[in-house]
């Protein structure tokens, strides 16, 4: 009889086991991390405000181009970081239904086992050694991987090159048109003049033509190039913070599936030392016990395979982590995240002051402004086109030979203009849809403004609300939780509660559990979200 209840409270003891590390998800985070949505975007730098590009995407049989500035190009995307490190199979027992997500398969009732040690302070111990983990000291910190990556990302650097690009365009809009020079000879007879068919003489003329820009379409032009580069600045540095948030994400998802995988390790490695046991105490004739190291030995091999579940969520999340560093293929499974995931900042300002400073430093909404400007700018050069240039002509020297007639050759020149009547032609579509496009680019600042807004809006109200949800997880669930193991561990002791509702009980801690991991990344992410909806990092 001893040694049957040293077997039951062995199994006892193995089936709390498989609860303690058993990586459990919330309904709500289940769905945001199983989702296979890409962190990383290729970054363009999209339509430029006020620069007259359609909105609507190319025309029906227009040509493609390859991607320039000022294109809405689509680029590839590569996911990282899924948590895919589910639930471990769990077994159920014949009287509850098959929907039933608590309780385990036990054996039949038996006399309550003489008191063992309990897993639940261990789980609760387990929990807190995990989500304060910080990662080795030599891992990368979130600042470490922003500077790196200001540095080394290959988008960023590729994209750099617009600006250089923008300097040139510049260049071109400031250059005066070419002078034309123009030699010719005239009055060449077809044999020689006559007294009978007189003509000539010979002429040689060389003639420049300089165009006169009076409508001043140089400085016009040179003016909305400069308005475009200083918005493409703006839009250059948009794409910097949209990076800066795709690292950011990356950085978190690193370190929640880090946490996973800790968790995963410490449920493989307690499920052996547990099976180990097991074979030390159970005797080879001893039907029960072996059926019982045959169950351990399958949920072992279960809680391996989640294992190796963990293990590719934390590669994925390495790998997309390498690729915004540029870190080379044989080097990414030694990025470490370094850095803790409780947020011990202030709270940021209010509403108010937090759209107010978003309206004042995203660079999107200050390319915005500059395309207002440059739509402007599009409308002064429009009506400078009307104008065509102003042709002077000049020619400082006309040869005519006179030798033929024996007397001496004279010099002259000559001096004109040469002009267009702007009687049909004075660029009324451009001007009409260079007007257009500056009532267009205001209404699209007003309408990004307003997006902005609610972004921020949104963004401090996931915020508040997530660390208003961890506060109470930690002030009254997680203690709470505690206390109830506490008391049903006393009272499985004692002999007055079953087994199956102490595991039932002990589910609902372990849920708890993952739940304050969940909860806990969650908040993270939402300081993330509201640093780049605001366009400056005011949390850590």
């Amino acid at each position: 009889m001893a040694a049957y209840r040293r077997i039951t409270a062995f199994r006892l003891l193995g089936i709390i086991m498989v609860m303690v590390a058993l990586p459990l998800r919330g309904v709500a985070q289940q769905s945001e991390f199983s989702d296979a949505s890409p962190i990383i975007e290729f970054p363009n730098l999209g339509p430029v405000p006020g620069g007259g590009e359609s909105n609507l995407g190319p025309a029906p049989g227009t040509l493609s181009t390859p991607f320039e500035p000022g294109s809405a190009t689509a680029g590839t995307s590569v996911g990282a970081g899924r948590r895919r490190s589910g639930r471990l199979p769990r077994t159920r027992t014949a009287a509850q239904p098959a929907t039933k997500a608590h309780g385990m398969q036990l054996p039949e009732p038996i006399a309550p086992p003489p008191p063992i040690e309990s897993m639940a302070s261990a789980a609760v111990d387990l929990e807190s050694m995990i989500v304060d983990d910080e990662g080795p000291a030599d891992g990368l910190s979130l600042d470490a991987m922003l500077e790196q990556m200001m540095v080394s990302n290959l988008d960023i650097r590729a994209l750099r090159h617009e600006l250089s690009q923008a300097d040139a365009d510049v260049l071109t809009a400031g250059l005066r048109t070419n002078p034309l020079i123009y030699m010719d000879t005239q009055f060449i007879p077809y044999g020689s003049f006559t007294d009978a068919r007189p003509g000539g003489p010979t002429q040689y003329d060389l003639n420049i033509t300089y165009p006169l820009d009076v409508s001043q379409k140089r400085q016009a032009r040179t003016v909305v190039a400069r308005m475009a580069k200083s918005t493409i600045e703006a839009q250059f540095q948009d794409v910097v913070r949209r990076q800066v948030d795709n690292a950011s994400r990356a950085f978190v998802t690193l370190q929640a599936t880090r946490l996973d995988l800790l968790t995963m390790q410490a449920a493989v490695r307690r499920r052996e030392l547990f099976l180990a046991r097991m074979q030390q105490s159970a005797r080879p004739d001893d039907a029960a016990a072996m059926d019982a190291i045959e169950r351990t030995v399958l949920l072992l091999e279960r809680s391996r395979e989640a294992l190796g579940d963990a293990e590719e969520a934390f590669e994925d999340a390495q790998e997309g982590v390498a690729i915004l560093l540029n870190v080379p293929p044989e080097e990414t499974s030694f990025l470490q995240p370094r850095g803790s995931l409780r947020d011990t900042s202030p709270p940021p300002p209010e509403l108010d002051e937090l759209a107010a400073i978003a309206i004042r430093c995203r660079p999107d909404i200050h390319a915005a402004r500059l395309g207002v400007t440059r739509a402007g700018a599009e409308v002064r050069l429009q009506r400078a086109n009307r104008f065509d240039d102003v042709y002077l002509f000049y020619d400082p020297i006309t040869y005519q030979d006179n030798r033929p007639t024996g007397q001496m050759s004279s010099h002259s020149w000559a001096i004109g203009l040469t002009f267009a009547l702007p009687i049909y032609n004075r660029n009324q579509g451009n001007i009409a849809r260079a007007e257009s496009n500056v009532s267009q680019t205001k209404l699209e600042l007003s309408s990004l403004e307003r997006r902005i807004v609610s972004e921020v809006r949104l963004a401090l109200r996931e915020y508040e609300r997530s660390r208003e949800a961890l506060e109470h997880l930690e002030r009254a669930i997680v203690p709470r939780m505690a206390d109830v193991l506490q008391r049903k561990r006393d009272q499985l002791e004692a002999g007055t509660l079953s087994m199956d509702d102490f595991d039932v009980t002990l589910d609902d801690a372990l849920e708890v559990g993952q739940q304050h991991r969940d909860t806990l990344v969650r908040h993270r992410r939402s300081m993330v979200e509201l640093n780049t909806a605001v366009g400056l990092r005011i949390l850590p």
